[in-house]
C-alpha cells in the first residue's frame, strides 16, 4: 500500500518512520515520485533508542539526497511513529516499520485512510513536529563523509536489508 501511495502521489508525501530500511522497490517508488514533482519528505530518528538504528537509516541519506528525498531527524526523543501522508487524502497510521525485520519476521498492521480531514489535522501535526523537533539533513553533512565510510555503508545496507534471509539460512 506504501508504494501504491507513492506511486499515486501527485504533490507531497509526508513518511515519519522509526526504522527505516525499505527494499529497492520502495526505493525506486520514492524517487519517481520526486522525479514527477512531487515533495518527499522523510522523517527519521535523529535520537533513536538503538544506535543501530541511526546507522541503518543513515547509510542512505547520501542516496535519499542524491534522489531529491528532503530526510529530517526526530529531534525530541526517540520516535517510534509510524504514519505517512499522501497529499490530500490518503494516510497511515500503524505498528510496521519500512524496514526487513518488520515486514518478514513482526506480525504488524497499519490502518490506510482516505479521508482529507483526517489527512489535513495528521499533516498539520507532523509539520509542527517537523518546525519544533524536526533536523533536516543537508549535503553538506553526507558529503563529508569518507569514500570508506560509504563503502561502509553500502555493505551494511545490503547485509542488513537480506538478513532476514540469511539468519534462514543457518541451521537450528
Amino acid at each position: 500500500m506504501y508504494r501504491l501511495g507513492l506511486r499515486n502521489a501527485q504533490r507531497d508525501i509526508i513518511l515519519m518512520n522509526a526504522y527505516f530500511f525499505p527494499c529497492y522497490r520502495f526505493l525506486r517508488a520514492m524517487r519517481q515520485a520526486v522525479q514527477r514533482g512531487v515533495r518527499v519528505r522523510l522523517v527519521l530518528q535523529g535520537e533513536p533508542d538503538k544506535d543501530y538504528v541511526k546507522f541503518a537509516a543513515g547509510t542512505l541519506y547520501d542516496h535519499l539526497l542524491n534522489i531529491g528525498v528532503e530526510v529530517y531527524e526526530f529531534m525530541e526523543r526517540p520516535s517510534h511513529a509510524k504514519v505517512a501522508v499522501m497529499d490530500d487524502d490518503w494516510a497511515t497510521v500503524g505498528s510496521s516499520n519500512l524496514d526487513p525485520f518488520s515486514l518478514s519476521l513482526n506480525l504488524e498492521a497499519n490502518l490506510f485512510i482516505r479521508d482529507p480531514a483526517f489527512t489535513d489535522t495528521l499533516r498539520q501535526r507532523l509539520e509542527a513536529l517537523l518546525d519544533a523537533h524536526g533536523r533536516r539533513v543537508t549535503r553538506d553533512e553526507v558529503a563529508r563523509r569518507s569514500p570508506l565510510w560509504h563503502l561502509w555503508r553500502w555493505l551494511g545496507y545490503h547485509l542488513l536489508r537480506h538478513f532476514p534471509k540469511l539468519a534462514g539460512l543457518i541451521p537450528v
